[in-house]
């Protein structure tokens, strides 16, 4: 899922996009959430990973300055647990990059996310390294 009015700007890697879920400046945390539910089941139809890889960007909070988005934190925490239930049900590992941001309070919901995975079984995060469902292990740094 993407600003399709600010990225990518690269038009070749656009092209080469599989599956595009755009958004558009200004698109509300209840539209997104939306729009994630039904690329998710799409998703889910069509492809069968071995590996989620998930640009977990911040940049969709409410008040960033480039991602022009309005998704509220709990939007954020939604999302994620969302993404992790997918991966979770098709028992596959999940790589989170945590990406965009550009205000202070996006670490502060990052956190609350990770927390919101622990307490919904998502990911363990005993020992400082994170499993999730399907048992791929991840160090975290």
């Amino acid at each position: 899922m993407y600003n399709s009015e600010i990225y990518p700007f690269d038009y070749e890697a656009k092209r080469s996009i599989s599956q595009k879920v755009e958004v558009r400046s200004g698109t509300s945390t209840s539209d997104y959430l939306s729009k994630l539910d039904v690329a998710l089941q799409v998703a889910g139809h069509s492809f069968d990973p071995e590996l989620v890889v998930y640009n977990a960007g911040t940049d969709t909070l409410d008040g960033d300055p480039l991602g022009c988005l309005r998704i509220s934190p709990d939007g954020i925490i939604n999302r994620d647990e969302k993404v992790f239930a997918f991966a979770r049900e098709k028992n596959v590992p999940l790589v989170m990059l945590t990406s965009g941001g550009y205000m202070k309070s996006s670490a502060r919901v990052i956190a609350d996310s990770i927390l919101n995975l622990s307490k919904k079984q998502l990911i363990d995060v005993r020992d400082r390294t994170i499993q999730n469902v399907s048992g791929g292990k991840h160090s975290v740094l």
